[in-house]
């Protein structure tokens, strides 16, 4: 006969059972508490007797670089790949007040990609991000017919490449270059269809190199395509539908990256393994003036959840839009039926985050509720993990710009690099964020959209009036390749102070410093580029000044 367990004994091994499955299941116990962070020290008041955190990074640390099909392949149209939506714009004549280059050429990396994997080998990294061409691989955008058979070769030699350099390939499976058939034909990401139509390119992208790839990102900041795509006009394909263009398109490609998993999941983890989620950029906001009242907290946690809670919400919190969505757009804003929820929450295996410039120009539009923008990394990690229960980060795409005449003694890129990773460093070590890599975009200087070839973001520079578009590594190259082979910032025990005086006749002074940058403000109203200058202020941490 089996004995039963006593009421007392089975109620405390139900609550036995709680606490174990509390513990393994984090999200669960600290979802949703995301404002916690603004009541928090800054990680800089933790560090005594110093501005910088010297420190190394956990054992396995995911050190990477990336790119983008379109900004750096060229190839156009070459070897039986179709037009894009950004072929198709960056070729027509109706755009107004973007750089009127294309991306015919590039960096050439089609052609080139065996240079491009020298570099990465220079630098030392253990990853490297890069995207597929949907129309490289279906000019037609059709998926269930016959691929382009020099395109799958070619992503397959890079991949085969990467392993043997032993570089983890990550790949994009969209990064806005969406075949312009399926713009004309369908009206793009406006449709619906659309959802299905990217399932079946996805699962061929999963069936032909799942099996040497172990980490997935469906689609690339997914937030800027739906508003300055659909909504303001400012990237392709350049329609301006305003909110409810952007709140459809932000709907189906939160629908299309579930379809997505949920393929992986069913018809491929078994063999391959591997991991699937998203790349979600952000900006981040401070109280303004550091007044951390309840009313200027509110403010910045709807300021997160107009960008990064858009999509974040329905995927890593309850499968909906947060509620400041809600009443904002009112009937505006699409739903999601209670199975949609079920079925959208929980698509992804990791949280990968694109923290540079494209989100942080957002203008005036943030700051005139009493915030301040603030490129602090550490700080929106922190709020990740409070907001949707300790994830796993990957930080996808981290970095910022130079103007193009900076040429390759990239300084001020040099000095972000450094700050940037030291924010990573911070979260790792003081909020006990799981951060497990890191990727400085990017790899090469490529096409940066509406900016065309006026700004530079690349570890290696290029010459574009050179046919042969050589690879050159930047002061910011040798920087990352030192913190890549130090992992990190260790604490040099060699070094000594040098006591002494200095000469009667030395000036002693003091000097502020500045960091200009162009700026791209978010709202729809302000369509021209504006220079912003970033005081560097007494604690290191960067402002926004209007020019």
């Amino acid at each position: 006969m089996l004995n039963h367990p006593s009421p007392p004994t089975r109620q405390c091994l139900l609550l036995s059972l709680l606490l174990l499955v509390c513990a393994c299941n984090k999200a669960t116990c600290f979802l949703g508490e995301g404002k916690k962070i603004w009541k928090q020290p800054h990680p800089d008041h933790f560090i005594k007797n110093q501005s910088f955190l010297y420190d190394t990074f956990p054992s396995g640390f995911l050190w990477g670089s990336g790119t983008s099909a379109f900004q750096t392949e060229g190839a156009w149209d070459q070897e039986g790949k179709g037009p894009s939506i950004w072929d198709h714009y960056t070729h027509s004549t109706v755009r107004n007040k973007v750089s009127t280059e294309t991306a015919d050429v590039a960096s050439d990396s089609y052609a080139r990609w065996e240079e491009d994997v020298e570099a990465l080998e220079y630098l030392g990294v253990r990853s490297y991000s890069f995207s597929l061409s949907w129309p490289r691989l279906f000019p037609d955008g059709n998926a269930t017919g016959l691929p382009n058979r020099a395109a799958v070769e070619h992503y397959g030699r890079l991949i085969e490449r990467l392993l043997e350099k032993k570089i983890e390939p990550i790949i994009t499976l969209y990064h806005w270059d969406l075949p312009q058939v399926l713009q004309e034909r369908y009206g793009g990401w406006k449709n619906y269809t659309m959802v299905g139509l990217f399932e079946q390119y996805a699962a061929f992208c999963f069936h032909a190199f799942g099996s040497r790839v172990r980490y997935w990102l469906t689609m690339h900041n997914p937030y800027l395509v739906a508003v300055q795509g659909y909504g303001t006009g400012v990237h392709a394909p350049g329609e301006t539908g305003g909110p409810a263009g952007s709140l459809m398109v932000a709907h189906n490609l939160i629908r299309a990256h579930a379809k997505a998993w949920h393929t992986y999941n069913t018809h491929f983890r078994p063999a391959q393994k591997g991991k699937v989620s998203i790349v979600l950029g952000s900006h981040w906001v401070e109280p303004q003036r550091g007044a951390a009242t309840a009313a200027n907290i509110e403010l910045c946690q709807q300021s997160m959840e107009a960008v990064l809670g858009w999509f974040a919400n329905p995927i890593f919190s309850d499968g909906d839009y947060p509620l400041s969505l809600k009443i904002k757009y009112g009937a505006l804003l699409p739903t999601f039926s209670p199975e949609e929820k079920l079925w959208v929450q929980g698509t992804a295996d990791f949280f990968a985050l694109s923290f540079g410039p494209n989100n942080l120009r957002l203008g005036r539009s943030l700051v005139q509720y009493g915030q301040t923008v603030t490129p602090d990394l550490s700080r929106i990690l922190g709020w990740i993990k409070l907001e949707y229960g300790d994830p796993a980060v990957l930080v996808t795409e981290g970095g910022w710009f130079t103007v193009a005449s900076v040429g390759k003694e990239d300084t001020v890129a040099i000095y972000l690099t450094k700050r940037f990773i030291n924010q990573v460093l911070q979260a790792i070590k003081f909020d006990a964020v799981q951060v497990i890599g890191y990727s400085a975009w990017s790899l090469v200087d490529g096409f940066e959209w509406n900016y065309g070839f006026s700004v530079r973001r690349g570890l290696f520079y290029i010459d574009f009036s050179q046919s042969n578009r050589p690879r050159t590594p930047k002061t910011s190259a040798q920087y990352y390749r030192r913190v890549i082979a130090d992992n990190g910032f260790p604490i040099e025990e060699t070094s000594s102070d040098i006591k002494g005086r200095f000469p009667c006749e030395f000036h002693w002074g003091i000097a502020d410093s500045t960091l200009q940058v162009l700026s791209y403000p978010f709202s729809p109203q302000f369509t021209d580029p504006q220079l912003y200058t970033w005081n560097v202020t007494g604690d290191g941490s960067l402002r926004p000044v209007p020019g």
